[in-house]
């Protein structure tokens, strides 16, 4: 009798060797998003911080943080840290609990190299209930507790759905564009802030750059868009 020779599937190499390739997009993938997040994330935290000055009986102040676009630097990085600790944390506690230690740790770590490097505070909780150093409290930290829930348990897996929705191509034309614009976002911010506080300190521009600086963002403007701001 004949033995009967078991049939083995045809390996595909086609497919085998898309792999590779297909685990490499969607890890780049990762990257487009966190411009995305970023984006929400620093957008929130403009109207946030603008209903808290009308609150604080202060008028309408648009206080995004920025010279160009209406994303506030602080959440938007806030937002991408806390999605990238916390997103596979399944207790509620815990994401309180990192996320209120761990936003108290980027709030005063960000204050802290913004007094060092431009010489300027955005924020200072001096003589609020129990503030530490100024640079953050602990209602604060309780706030970015609160914030990390809402983040990891409401907010991030239907964004993260409705970003699977968009075409791979169009994610990474519109996060690089963003991104690019955020960059030079940041890069005019901080030369617009080292102006203004050369100028608090009577340092006059030596450069045509600083010049321009100087009477595109002087004193009123940069009081108006910062106005928690304070000089050390």
């Amino acid at each position: 009798m004949l033995a009967m020779k078991k049939q083995v599937p045809p390996h595909n190499t086609e497919t085998t060797a898309l792999k590779p390739s297909m685990k490499k997009e969607k890890d780049s993938m990762i990257y487009y998003k966190a411009i995305f997040i970023y984006m929400l994330g620093g957008l929130v935290g403009t109207l946030w911080e603008t209903i808290l000055n009308l609150c604080r009986g202060r008028g309408f102040v648009f206080c995004n943080g920025s010279i160009l676009t209406p994303f506030n630097f602080v959440y938007g990085v806030g937002a991408l840290v806390i999605i990238a600790c916390l997103r596979n944390q399944t207790k509620w506690w815990g994401v309180y609990l990192i996320g209120a230690v761990g936003g108290g740790v980027v709030e005063y770590l960000l204050n802290f190299l913004e007094e060092k490097i431009l010489g300027t505070r955005a924020w200072n909780y001096t003589g609020k209930f129990l503030n530490i150093n100024g640079r953050t409290t602990l209602i604060y930290m309780a706030f970015w507790g609160l914030l990390c829930l809402a983040v990891i348990f409401l907010v991030y897996k239907p964004l993260n759905r409705w970003l699977d929705m968009i075409p791979p191509e169009t994610m990474k034309i519109i996060a690089i564009v963003m991104a690019t614009i955020i960059l030079c976002d940041f890069m005019i911010t901080v030369s617009a802030l080292i102006r203004y506080a050369g100028r608090n300190a009577g340092r006059a521009a030596l450069t045509h750059a600083g010049q321009l600086i100087d009477r595109l963002c002087d004193d009123a403007f940069m009081k108006r868009r910062f106005p928690n701001m304070k000089f050390t």
